[in-house]
Formats: structure tokens, C-alpha cells, sequence
């Protein structure tokens, strides 16, 4: 326990786990601040000092901010993050370079290691309630360690891939790892100048680009830095090594004149200010509000006493207030992000041109709000809440269970892993399982009823009749559903327990779960429409 964090709960009367990871996100800020004071935008990775490339010190810098905030929420259990990312390297050093030269090995190992590790400081620490001790950094370590041992192997499967071809010399594979590092390198200029002139639906997300393959390993101090960075190794976001490596080598920038640079900082600053404000206004309404209807007040005589539409309408309310604390946070976050620069994304550029540019820092955005308010399908709560989790989980669980052969087992899959990377609790698994269910009724739902009977009455979104009040009235009522499904299953999530879980729905008698499993009971007794039968065959 942090002394000085039990300090200002005793005088504030707030929890301290809480407090000090508050704290925790606000320190990050003061630490982007002094690493752009020290480095500045116009740093350029040709500048040295006594001889040493400035980008060692930058990585200098991250490391010791990093250690330094890490010890300020862990004290002393840091040392699980450093063994962690210790053996890690030294997993993938000894494996994949030294003894085995087998970068399959290396990481297969590399995610048992992790897996296991994780597991068994849930196993130790886990309570009854929500924990904010060690396991929580590094749940979110264990992630980027993961993906950091694909990145190493995904290189070697592309060389192989080539000597399958004919195309490399097999006794020349080591010198030809290193050759196709500073190739690569150059390609990746040429295709993120290429990209700055798509259109935003055909770019990559910017913390999974296309160059994340890693032909060298590299340094210990850069992996270490990369994983504990100040303002992501707490609760994310989670990022490739390839956008740290660019990042700190200033290359983002790079192609920009002075006075664009000046233009950039003006809307680095204002995406700060308002990532900050936002996060202000979440978490102020969470902890006013939504302190008073928490999920644990769904447990109480006083909510059992409510009529059927108030205890609904409170328990959904629980719900919606158990995400504004994550959006909170992960706004704050967000904030001090873009305050360092990594998140800045030159591919949407353009923009500025015109003062429209809302997003030129929000590559590494972990949350949409507006999108998350709005949202009228599963699919949009997906690309608007926990994003950079989400993306991870598609680039390296999702896609690589291919070989499964059918797209619902993957994604039941991925769900699966999610649950148990979230601990042992019996409701993180009832919670995605619910998830799942909910996806398929929407699809079912979209495909037998919404295209072929709604949509030719209301219009839809994505053709050329115009909208009327038909079409705003089926939008609330998408909205409204949409709304209710998500915090609804969170609620359970919260709660963690699967008898205090059952006591909520029972009070509502399972509203949220028995529609769905309907739609889905029905779908497979009915004949399915001729426009399912051709997606089948």
C-alpha cells in the first residue's frame, strides 16, 4: 500500500486502491510534460550528444518515468513486472537467437509463461470484489508480452514463407532477417506516406499496423521501456513495439515543416484539454450519481421493494454507470497518450488543412464516446469501448484461430480467452458468454427481420431514400435496445459473484437473457430465408 496514497484516503475518505490509480493516470501527464520539455517535437534521431543517438536517452527517460510510476502503484510487487519482462527476453534471447534459433518455440513459451504467471496472482490475489493491486498492470503487461512474442515469430514465419518460394537462400536465412529489418524499415515509410492519401475506412488501426513483424530482437532497455511506458502500462493502451520503436525515433513527424509542426502542437494541446475535460465530466458524474445507484445497491431490501419498471430501469442505470468509470479513465489516459505524441497519427493530416482534424491524436484513442452514446448495434459497442484490447485480440487471438474454420468459433474463442485473461471469477465467463449470445440474436434479428421487413419501410443508413421520421423512430428504438443489452450484461460483470449475479436478474426475472435465447431457439427451429441459405452455400 502506497503511504502517501493512504494518506489522502484517510483525509479525503475515498478508497485507496481507487485513489491511486487515479493518481497514477494524473502522474502521467507531469511525465509527458517533462519528456517533451527535454525532447521537444523538433528532436530530430540524427541529433546526438557526446557521441550517442538522442534516441537512447529518450528511452532512458521512459524507463525511469516508467519504473518510477509503476513503483508509485505497485511498490514493492513491481518487481513482478520486471521479472516478468525479464524472462520474457531472456525466453526469446536464448530460444529464438542463441540455442534453438526457433522463434516458435520461443514464443509458444513466451505465452505459456505469461498465461501461466497471471493465472497464478489471480489464483493468490483474487477477492470477492474488484482488485486493484499488482494483477491489475499486469493483466494489461501480460497482453503486450504476448503480442511482442507474435511480432518476434511472425517474422520468421514471413522469411520461411519466402524460402518456401525459393526467394531467400536457407543457409543465408540469419543475414537475410537482418536485410529484410532495414528493407522493411524503408517500406514502411513509403506505405504510411501512401496511407496519408486513403480514404479514413481503408486505414489500419494505428497501434496494429501491417510493419509489426519484428526481424530483430531488440535491446532489453527497449523492451522494458516499451513495457512499461508511463501513460499505458496501467490500464493500456496497447500498442506494437514497431509504433514505439518509430515513435521514439521521431519518425512521425518527421516529413513535417516547421510551421506544420507549430499547427500540430496547437492540436496536440486541444485534443489533451478535451480528452481531459471529458474524462472530468465521466468520472464527476460517475462518482456523484453513480455512487448512489451501484451495482451493489441492485442487492439491497430497498431496491427489492421497487416496482418491476423502476428496478429495470435502476438496474440498467447501474450498468451505464459501471462503464463510465472505465470511459473515464481510459480518457485520461488517452489524454496523457497524446500528450507524449505516440498516439499521433500523420495518415489523417489532411484534415487540418481544413480545421476539421478532431483526430489527428487519437490513434491510440481506447475509447469513442460519442459513438459508445450513440451506438445502435453490438458491433459499434466493439470499435468504440476498450478498442486498443479489442484490436489486440483480433490481430493475434482472433485471426490466428483460423484453422478452426468457422468464423463463430473463433470469435467464441476470443471470448473465451478475454474471460479468463480477466480472472477466474465465475462471471467474467457467464458475462462474454452472454456477449456472444447477444451477437448472434442481433445477427439473426438483422437478417430475418430488419433488412428484409424494416428497412424497406424506414430506409437504412447506408442507402438513397431519405431519412424520415420512420427511420429516427427505428434508430431510437435500435439505440434504446442497444443500450439496454450492454448494461444489462455488465451488470453481471460487476458483480462478479454468481449468487449475487442471479439475485439482480432474478429481481428483473432474466429480461435480458430469455429474449435472446429465444431468437436464437427460433432461428434454428424456422426455415431459414433464402438470403441465409446463399451465405451458407
Amino acid at each position: 500500500m502506497n503511504l502517501f496514497t493512504q494518506f489522502l484516503s484517510e483525509r479525503s475518505g475515498l478508497p485507496e486502491p481507487p485513489l491511486r490509480l487515479l493518481l497514477t493516470v494524473l502522474l502521467g501527464f507531469p511525465a509527458a510534460v517533462i519528456y517533451n520539455y527535454l525532447f521537444g517535437q523538433n528532436a530530430q534521431i540524427s541529433t546526438t550528444k557526446d557521441g550517442v543517438n538522442l534516441s537512447h536517452y529518450k528511452i532512458y527517460y521512459i524507463l525511469g518515468a516508467g519504473i518510477l510510476l509503476n513503483y508509485f502503484f505497485n511498490s514493492f510487487y513491481i518487481y513482478h513486472s520486471l521479472l516478468t519482462i525479464s524472462v520474457t527476453y531472456g525466453l526469446l534471447y536464448i530460444l529464438g537467437e542463441q540455442t534453438l534459433k526457433n522463434r516458435f518455440i520461443a514464443n509458444v513459451c513466451v505465452w505459456i509463461f505469461n498465461a501461466v504467471y497471471l493465472l497464478l496472482g489471480y489464483y493468490y490475489m483474487q477477492t470477492d470484489d474488484y482488485d486493484i493491486t499488482w494483477t491489475m498492470t499486469h493483466c494489461v503487461l501480460c497482453l503486450r508480452l504476448m503480442g511482442f512474442g507474435f511480432d518476434y515469430y511472425d517474422a520468421a514465419k514471413h522469411l520461411q514463407k519466402k524460402v518456401a518460394e525459393g526467394t531467400v537462400n536457407p543457409v543465408g536465412l540469419e543475414a537475410e532477417v537482418k536485410q529484410t529489418a532495414v528493407i522493411k524499415e524503408d517500406e514502411n515509410t513509403t506505405t504510411t506516406t501512401n496511407q496519408s492519401k486513403k480514404t479514413p475506412s481503408s486505414i489500419l488501426p494505428l497501434s496494429f499496423l501491417d510493419d509489426t513483424p519484428l526481424f530483430e530482437l531488440p535491446n532489453i532497455l527497449e523492451v522494458f521501456a516499451y513495457c512499461l511506458f508511463p501513460s499505458a502500462f496501467l490500464v493500456g493502451p496497447q500498442f506494437s513495439f514497431s509504433l514505439f520503436k518509430k515513435w521514439i525515433n521521431n519518425e512521425t513527424q518527421q516529413e513535417l515543416t516547421t510551421l506544420q509542426k507549430e499547427e500540430t502542437y496547437k492540436i496536440q494541446i486541444v485534443y489533451v484539454l478535451r480528452s481531459v475535460a471529458l474524462a472530468a465530466l465521466y468520472l464527476g458524474i460517475q462518482q456523484t450519481i453513480g455512487t448512489q445507484y451501484s451495482t451493489s445497491y441492485l442487492l439491497t431490501e430497498e431496491y427489492r421493494s421497487l416496482n418491476f419498471i423502476n428496478r429495470l430501469f435502476i438496474l440498467c442505470l447501474a450498468g451505464k454507470f459501471a462503464y463510465m468509470k472505465y470511459i473515464g479513465i481510459w480518457l485520461l489516459t488517452e489524454g496523457s497518450v497524446a500528450l507524449f505524441g505516440i498516439s499521433y497519427d500523420r495518415r489523417n493530416y489532411y484534415n487540418t488543412v481544413d480545421k476539421k482534424n478532431v483526430t489527428l491524436f487519437s490513434g491510440l484513442a481506447n475509447t469513442k464516446p460519442a459513438l459508445f452514446e450513440t451506438a445502435t448495434s453490438i458491433d459499434h459497442i466493439i470499435l468504440s469501448f476498450n478498442i486498443n484490447t479489442n484490436l489486440w485480440t483480433k490481430y493475434y487471438v482472433f485471426k490466428r484461430l483460423r484453422f478452426l474454420g468457422n468464423k463463430n468459433l473463433s470469435q467464441f474463442g476470443t471470448l473465451a480467452f478475454l474471460a479468463i485473461w480477466h480472472g477466474f471469477h465465475t462471471m467474467y465467463f457467464v458475462t462474454f458468454l452472454l456477449e456472444f449470445v447477444y451477437v448472434q440474436a442481433e445477427t439473426v434479428l438483422r437478417e430475418r427481420l430488419v433488412v428484409p421487413y424494416i428497412y424497406p419501410f424506414v430506409g437504412s443508413s447506408d442507402n438513397s431514400m431519405k431519412k424520415g421520421p420512420l427511420f429516427y423512430a427505428w434508430k431510437i428504438i435500435a439505440w434504446a435496445t442497444c443500450q439496454f443489452t450492454v448494461t444489462y450484461a455488465v451488470v453481471g460483470f460487476e458483480l462478479l459473484k454468481v449468487h449475487k449475479s442471479i439475485a439482480a436478474y432474478q429481481s428483473v426475472y432474466f429480461v435480458g437473457h430469455i429474449p435472446a435465447l429465444i431468437v436464437l431457439a427460433l432461428h434454428k427451429i424456422l426455415p431459414k430465408p433464402m438470403s441465409m441459405k446463399k451465405k451458407v452455400e
